[in-house]
């Protein structure tokens, strides 16, 4: 473990080589089957609610009408997550040929939205958990194997893959902290 301000991370969070491959993952974070869909913060829950509007034209016609008649987040407070369709693909996917992809995110670099979709998303395969304060894990999953391998043959660490979302969920002076520690420039507490 790695204490970075008052971060917790696990080591494999900085030392991970990892750069999502698309072709050849096809987009497996957003349609992986058995259980909730991706985690909510009790703060997006109102921004992906405000979202549906702008995504629906990007979505297949199922999840249309799944959305029309439906709310998109599950759960309660301190753990609501994002509907998925036949507990697999998120209520958000639509596909680009075979790739899953984000139809609240095409909304946000299409300009009609201002959410861009959930930091757990954002963040993946990064998980962050609460134990006093954030506790940020790497999720080895055998879908993401593409982007090991990606990342191993290109030499890109997980933190560089994930800079916008790590800024955006806790700022660039921790990012800058996390990044140098990367690169061993700098030494965290255990």
């Amino acid at each position: 473990m790695i204490l970075l301000d008052d971060l917790l991370l696990q080591e494999q969070v900085l030392t991970t080589h990892f750069a999502c491959d698309l072709q050849r993952c096809k987009g497996a974070c957003c349609t992986m089957s058995g259980g909730a869909g991706a985690p909510l913060l009790d703060s997006e829950v109102d921004d992906l609610r405000g979202a549906v509007a702008a995504a629906l034209p990007y979505l297949p016609e199922r999840s249309r009408t799944w959305l029309g008649e439906n709310d998109p987040v599950e759960g309660q407070a301190g753990d609501y997550s994002v509907a998925c369709l036949d507990d697999a693909d998120c209520v958000f996917v639509y596909y680009d040929g075979a790739v899953a992809k984000c139809g609240i995110e095409r909304a946000y670099h299409n300009g009609e939205s201002t959410f861009r979709k959930p930091i757990s998303c954002h963040l993946f395969p990064i998980r962050v958990a609460q134990f006093g304060g954030p506790y940020l894990h790497y999720e080895m999953i055998a879908e993401c194997e593409p982007g090991r391998d990606n990342g191993e043959a290109n030499n890109v660490l997980l933190v560089e893959t994930l800079r916008e979302p790590l800024i955006r969920a806790f700022g660039e002076h921790a990012y800058s902290r996390m990044l140098a520690y990367a690169h061993g420039e700098e030494e965290g507490d255990l």
